[in-house]
């Protein structure tokens, strides 16, 4: 007989245990590194290259809220009603901090919701915040597959993890979601395009360049416009919608456009030493080079594009 998965289904970060100091001292030394005075992965085959730390947590909680203005709205796909009458179990794969998950578990109490993340030094728990009572964290490296059976969760929600999975290892990721989602279930992403549209001389010279740093890791900046082509070819998911928001970038932008362009430098001004590399400039010129770039943006009227794909399964 099926029973409802619940808190205590869960492995909870370490945290948690009596032993936790022991526990996170190993964790630190054996899966993250530091540089800069920031903190990174440091697990093999994890392409992953932004921070892990309270800045970056930070930073993905105001992507999130952002995003969540930009499209009106945290998910597309037509489970609201079914959230609703509560009793459903949903995953976010790659939760980071859990601000969707945080915010989707308050809109919807009377239903489970499971966030796996490589990162367990993220997890509000790990940040001494309570959670709500209908909230699991799990530490995972998703490329290693999920610890769930098949037909598992009634709705699976991945958002913003272009960085995390190289191009060869986005096909597995997304036969495995489809592998734990009950039939009738629906599965959504929420991606980026890593391009600036309308752009001017520099920010093009800017975006070839960081087009190979990603290429060079095997990361593939339009892995938005496959994803649609990934689910149908599991030959299990239908009714497959894909959509998409053209969002200004800097002061043309308003506020939202100002506040979007300043999140996105930030997610990478840790890696300015390997970007100056590829752009072929000296580390001292970086901040005088991106606040060209950003003059670019009004110039030209810049803009970013944000897509969301999501489908049922049979």
């Amino acid at each position: 007989m099926e029973r409802n998965l619940s808190k205590s289904d869960i492995k909870f970060h370490p945290l948690n245990a009596t032993n936790w100091k022991e526990d996170i001292d190993e964790s630190i030394l054996e899966n993250y590194r530091f540089a800069g005075g920031r903190r990174f992965h440091n697990v093999e085959g994890v392409p992953y290259f932004l921070a892990n730390d309270e800045e970056e947590i930070s930073r993905l909680q105001m992507h999130h809220y952002l995003y969540r203005y930009i499209w009106q709205s945290i998910y597309s796909s037509p489970m609201h009603d079914k959230l609703a009458l509560g009793n459903l179990k949903v995953l976010d794969s790659g939760c980071g901090p859990g601000a969707w998950i945080l915010d989707m578990a308050n809109s919807y109490k009377e239903s489970i919701f499971v966030g796996v993340d490589l990162s367990p030094t993220m997890f509000p728990s790990a940040q001494n915040k309570n959670t709500p009572d209908n909230v699991a964290f799990l530490e995972r490296n998703i490329i290693e597959g999920f610890p769930f059976p098949n037909d598992t969760f009634d709705f699976v929600h991945q958002g913003f993890m272009n960085f995390a999975f190289t191009k060869n290892q986005w096909q597995d990721v997304i036969f495995d979601i489809v592998r734990i989602t009950k039939p009738g279930g629906w599965i959504e992403f929420t991606e980026t395009d890593i391009e600036t549209y309308f752009a001017g001389p520099l920010t093009k010279k800017f975006m070839k360049s960081f087009h190979g740093l990603l290429n060079a890791r095997g990361l593939d900046p339009f892995i938005a416009s496959r994803i649609e082509s990934y689910l149908q070819s599991t030959n299990q998911v239908i009714d497959i919608h894909v959509e998409h928001k053209s969002t200004p970038l800097g002061s043309h932008g308003k506020k939202l456009g100002e506040l979007l362009c300043c999140n996105e430098w930030t997610s990478i001004s840790h890696a300015k030493a390997y970007i100056c590399k590829f752009v072929g400039i000296p580390i001292e010129e970086y901040d005088d080079f991106v606040e060209k770039i950003k003059k670019e943006y009004d110039e030209n009227k810049s803009y970013c594009k944000s897509y969301r794909i999501y489908g049922r399964k049979k």
